[in-house]
């Protein structure tokens, strides 16, 4: 099984360096996953993972700053754990991914507390900070989200002419 992590186009050292540690290695392998990909951004010198898999517990750990095709990693991921971009949180809630959101804090405002707080609350994802991340994963309560629904394929122009043909 595989889990990806991405923090975007910036960096969120604290993430990065939470999924590089040997507690949350322990508990990925501890729920099967044997593979980690993280998209660490700018914050390369955040990422330190354990140099052997066996230190790792058993999970090989693919990185990289950034890549152009994010999507083949969602597509492949049996977990995503991602920062709490509205892009990034979209884009693996529509792939129907279990997802664990986790804000980062250090950014103006409280924009992606906010998002993540509400999506969290319908079942859709959950919200974890970089030090609960070991925990969250590890009690695997991921499995259970409900399934993120489909947005209507029409174009946008379609609903808007149909709405305003009501009134």
């Amino acid at each position: 099984m595989l889990a990806y992590v991405a923090v975007g186009s910036t960096g969120f050292d604290k993430l990065v360096s939470a999924v590089s540690k040997k507690e949350f290695l322990r508990a990925l392998g501890s729920r099967g996953f044997r593979r980690l990909v993280v998209q660490y951004g700018s914050s390369e010198g955040a990422f330190c993972p354990p140099s052997t898999v066996s230190e790792s517990s058993g999970v090989s750990i693919d990185h990289f700053d950034y890549t152009r095709w994010p999507q083949r990693y969602v597509e492949q991921a049996d977990l995503i754990i991602c920062h709490a971009g509205t892009g990034s949180i979209l884009e693996a809630l529509h792939a129907g991914k279990p997802t664990v959101v986790v804000p980062n804090h250090a950014l103006m405002d409280s924009h992606q507390s906010e998002i993540s707080e509400e999506l969290a609350a319908a079942g859709y994802l959950l919200v974890s900070e970089p030090d609960e991340l070991a925990k969250t994963v590890g009690g695997g309560k991921y499995l259970d989200l409900i399934p993120y629904p489909h947005a209507d394929p029409r174009p946008i122009g379609d609903i808007l002419d149909e709405e305003c043909s009501r009134q």
